[in-house]
């Protein structure tokens, strides 16, 4: 979630909450523009980056149910050791029908020269090291609800050969084989993301910045004739109800199924660490569910 610069500014170790990072990877390259008759995303759910400790605005979440699609746990930048806070919060948000997923970092899979916490920039190493982070969040908190797994600091080019992105399919499959089909699997590249991609996770984050970047944001050719459920779009810094409005609409134009829009900024290294205030939450509830941007 990400500058162009050789690290994000994300990518540091966050305490408790952690930080979604950003991608670091070049660019690809500069996608088509959207046919006129590009697939608009009707209702959208509010999934959200929940990078905070357990508590009141875990309980918001739960109470806005499936108005809310997918919400990321993050308590120590993967699934720690196990925390009952943790393991309550995901029972209730799950009884209340949202979907948690649990954050694992892959590192660029060493691209970028991000090593894995035994200090290896080795891809093979770098993968042993996620199915690990998969596996504990699931003997962690597979009995809460956990429905599925976030990989953040995904890479957006396909590879040489598909590489790359055979890596995430491999991943994919890999939750998918030991923790059942209907386990969600989200890649997050935070860019414009080849479409090879498509076959490495359910839901791709294709856009993760602030207000300013989005407005000039273009999506990728495939993106606009997509299942809307394949596309999630984050956006920090969005600082008043009626420029939140605005940027929902174009989430919308931009057949992004999934959204979440907040006045959070990037002062903290961290814009995920809260929820909006009440009356901006709730009126991005509602345009998610179909609401008039202009109501």
């Amino acid at each position: 979630m990400s500058s162009r610069s050789t690290r994000s500014l994300m990518c540091a170790v966050f305490a408790a909450a952690g930080a979604l990072a950003l991608s670091t990877v070049p660019a690809i390259a500069t996608p088509e523009a959207p046919a006129a008759s590009a697939t608009r995303a009707g209702s959208q759910k509010v999934s959200v980056p929940a990078y905070f400790y357990p508590g009141p605005l875990w309980d918001r979440l739960a109470q806005a149910g499936t108005g809310v699609g997918l919400a990321i746990a993050n308590p120590s930048n993967g699934p720690g050791d196990g925390d009952d806070q943790y393991t309550a919060a995901i029972k209730k948000a799950d009884a209340a029908g949202i979907s948690v997923i649990g954050y694992v970092s892959t590192g660029y899979l060493g691209t970028t020269g991000m090593t894995t916490r035994s200090g290896s920039s080795d891809p093979d190493e770098w993968m042993r090291q996620i199915k690990a982070d998969v596996d504990a969040w699931y003997q962690l908190y597979g009995g809460a609800g956990l429905g599925g797994i976030f990989f953040d600091e995904g890479l957006a080019r396909c590879g040489s050969g598909n590489t790359d992105v055979n890596r995430y399919i491999e991943l994919k499959n890999y939750v998918e084989s030991r923790y059942g089909e209907g386990a969600v699997v989200v890649d997050n590249p935070g860019t414009g993301v080849e479409e090879c991609y498509t076959k490495a996770a359910d839901t791709l984050v294709t856009f993760e910045g602030d207000e300013n970047t989005y407005r000039g944001h273009q999506p990728q050719a495939w993106e606009t004739s997509a299942s809307p459920d394949k596309v999630w779009h984050l956006v920090y810094g969005v600082q008043d109800e009626g420029t939140m409005r605005e940027v929902m609409e174009l989430s919308r134009q931009r057949n992004a199924g999934h959204v979440y829009v907040t006045p959070d900024t990037m002062a903290d290294k961290n814009p995920w660490d809260t929820l909006p205030p009440d009356a901006y939450w709730n009126s991005e509830l509602g345009l998610a569910g179909g609401g008039a941007a202009g109501s």
